[in-house]
């Protein structure tokens, strides 16, 4: 026999006197009331004075304490928005001799007002007065548990009282055990059910679904499949749903071929799960396709699109969709803002980041820690460290990744011993560092020549905190070391890694090796990097100016041909900066700008005042065979040059220059930059692809540590 549930009682309602009536219904021949008009009097109630005056009366005639009458009383006062539990829960105790239908009304109610302990505490009410469960009564109290020691209790219960059979609350039972944390009894329910019906298994899908097992999903819809299930709506949402979490988009396009196939009904919440699938698959060209065909749209399915191109590096069309949602009146939610400000920290669009700030504040979005995490984000990927700053400290609650975020922004801009100040203020506060804290923290020591710390930090990782450094990790300690010139301890961790080298840890040290000088070491790395990817061009430019800068002009030629003849083109550089809210890209020798004649212009008198000031073209830069003049030349048509003198145009005198580039600073861009800055008196902020360049007056932020 199975115990009574352990859980601990909760004041109840003070219940009224019953009220003994003058002439009891059963002997008033002249009552004005019978249960059939009061039935329809009660379904017909639009509010709750009506309700207590259709109460009064049933009162005034005896029919307050009638079974049925009374029954029918409060579910309508339990279940109607206009109604209330407390006068259910009065109205309940006065019926003499309650029905278990009267009180499940009550318990239903509990459970969809979110008052879950409640629910419960009533069910424990009911046992102590003998009046029984049923089938009807469990689902709701499954609803409502929280607890799974208390959820195994009321389990017993439904078999000890004849329900565990019944297929509706075995459903229950197993989104219950699923929201309880043990999907291994949710999937022993299901199991040994001896009637599955749809229901059962796209519940089931759903709790492999919630706890991030979707392949496990996906198997059990291909098992419903084989035993001849007809999947319904949610059945098929569900799946749709594992599917986008799994990116299986062989799966979705089956179900969406089913869809059409049987012609089943588009709703909203089928037509975001497919549209999430396409988007989540990369697919997302295809999902806008059926998102501009849909006869309605919702704000989730926006969320899905604008989310959708983010994460497919489409930002600017992720901006035009939220100006064609604004004019269709839809009001943007905190998952909108977080994909925008998202798409904002990627192109580097700080006056659009700081538009879309203030519309959070003006429209009172919630900032939760998703939201303000994004803002964090944001504000340091432009450089905007106190701003960042002052986000961070005002979000009311900060996870692992918004202290992430804080740490990744100070090890671009450079602030090492910052980053560390933060690291342990962090863990003070009560929060882990996890895996990707890590690689912030040794980037900050790798920028900042913090050698001893970085090292120290390394080893803690799994001594400490039980994290075991990845790939990633030991390519930020091969960065940190070949920056700090220690090329040979660069060399000997590689060989020491329980991993194979991959490009990031290869090309980190190909990187010093330029930075240093050191040839030998060079050579060793790129053939490594060759074997790895004989098609990447990074390696052979990288390479040839190592090359280069010693002057073995031969060689330089020898990987000139040798780029040739593997047909090997040299990756792309490409700069982006922000005018008046409108996001400009400039590619090498770029001439497609409405204004490029003046931008060349400004170049020109660009580089021969720096000239003027000691400036030399770093021709080593240039990879291939061209005369001087002509070498020159290319360095001039660099993609940051030309944004720099666009945003010399663009923008009044004083202001900040703010320039993003896909790949690292070159050092004749960055010699020049720096004259530039003191020049102009402006001060340029330039992103690459490892951290923040801030020049301002001849000098740069990195202290040519880059």
């Amino acid at each position: 026999m199975s115990s009574p549930l352990s859980l601990p009682t909760s004041p109840v309602p003070s219940q009224a006197p019953v009220i003994d009536p003058k002439t009891p219904a059963s002997t008033n021949k002249n009552t004005p009331f019978s249960p059939q008009p009061l039935q329809l009097l009660l379904e017909r109630s639009t509010s709750f004075a009506e309700l207590k005056q259709i109460h009064a009366q049933m009162i005034r005639t005896g029919l307050a304490f009638e079974p049925l009458p009374a029954s029918h009383l409060v579910s309508i006062c339990a279940t109607k928005d206009f109604g209330s539990l407390n006068h259910a829960r009065l109205a309940f105790s006065q019926i003499p001799n309650p029905t278990t239908f009267t009180s499940n009304s009550i318990i239903r109610a509990y459970t969809n007002n979110h008052l879950h302990y409640e629910a419960l505490c009533f069910y424990i009410e009911l046992l102590r007065a003998n009046l029984p469960p049923d089938k009807f009564t469990f689902p709701s109290l499954f609803k409502s548990c929280r607890d799974l020691n208390g959820g195994k209790q009321l389990h017993c219960h439904a078999v000890k009282f004849g329900c565990g059979s019944d297929a509706y609350v075995q459903n229950t039972l197993i989104s219950m055990y699923s929201a309880c944390e043990c999907l291994s009894c949710a999937c022993r329910v299901f199991d040994k059910m001896e009637a599955k019906t749809v229901v059962s298994w796209a519940t089931m899908i759903a709790a492999y679904t919630e706890w991030d097992r979707p392949a496990e999903a996906l198997n059990l819809y291909s098992r419903m499949e084989s035993e001849n299930v007809e999947p319904n709506e949610i059945a098929l949402v569900n799946v749709l749903t594992a599917c986008a979490r799994a990116r299986d988009l062989k799966t979705g396009r089956r179900v969406h071929r089913y869809v059409e196939a049987n012609r089943i009904r588009f709703d909203l919440v089928l037509w975001a799960a497919l549209l999430d699938v396409y988007c989540k698959c990369g697919c997302v060209s295809i999902a806008r396709q059926l998102f501009d065909g849909m006869p309605g749209r919702n704000l989730f399915c926006w969320n899905i699109m604008i989310k959708g191109h983010v994460e497919n590096s489409d930002y600017k069309e992720a901006l035009h969709l939220f100006r064609e949602m604004q004019l269709g009146g839809i009001k943007a939610d905190k998952v909108t803002m977080a994909s925008l400000v998202l798409a904002c920290s990627q192109l580097g669009a700080l006056e659009l980041g700081k538009w879309f700030h203030a519309h959070i504040n003006r429209e009172n979005i919630e900032v939760d820690v998703v939201l303000g995490t994004a803002l964090v984000d944001m504000y340091a990927k432009c450089g905007c460290m106190e701003t960042a700053m002052r986000v961070f400290h005002e979000m009311p609650r900060r996870d692992v990744m918004t202290w992430t975020a804080l740490i990744g922004g100070l090890a671009m801009c450079g602030h090492g011993e910052r980053v560390l100040e933060v690291f342990y203020e962090m863990q003070r506060s009560g929060v882990k560092p996890d895996a990707v804290t890590f690689v912030g923290v040794l980037t900050a020591c790798s920028h900042a020549g913090l050698v001893d710390e970085g090292c120290s930090l390394f080893d803690s990782m799994s001594s400490v905190y039980s994290i075991e450094p990845s790939v990633e990790h030991y390519g930020c300690m091969v960065d940190l070391l070949g920056r700090a010139g220690h090329i040979d301890r660069a060399e000997e961790l590689i060989r020491s890694m329980p991993m194979a080298p991959d490009y990031f840890v290869l090309g980190g040290l190909l990187g010093a090796c330029r930075i240093h000088g050191n040839l030998e070491a060079a050579e060793r790395a790129a053939r490594q990097l060759l074997e790895l990817d004989p098609r990447h061009g990074g390696t052979y430019v990288l390479l040839s100016n190592i090359y280069g800068s010693l002057e073995k002009w031969n060689e330089v030629d020898r990987i000139r041909d040798l780029m040739l003849e593997r047909k090997v083109k040299k990756p792309p550089g490409c700069s982006m900066i922000e005018v008046d809210g409108e996001v400009h890209e400039f590619a090498m020798g770029d001439e497609s700008h409405p204004q490029s004649e003046e931008i060349y212009a400004m170049v020109e008198e660009m580089m021969c005042r720096v000239k003027e000031c000691g400036y030399v073209p770093n021709k080593s830069e240039v990879l291939f065979d061209m005369d001087e003049e002509e070498k020159e030349s290319a360095l001039c048509r660099h993609s940051e040059k030309l944004a720099i003198a666009f945003g010399l145009i663009g923008t009044s005198p004083g202001t900040p220059i703010r320039i993003m580039k896909n790949l690292r600073v070159c050092s004749d861009c960055h010699a020049a930059t720096k004259l530039i800055s003191k020049i102009y008196g402006r001060e340029i902020i330039v992103r690459d692809r490892c951290r923040f360049h801030h020049f301002n007056d001849g000098v740069c932020s990195c202290k040519d540590f880059w």
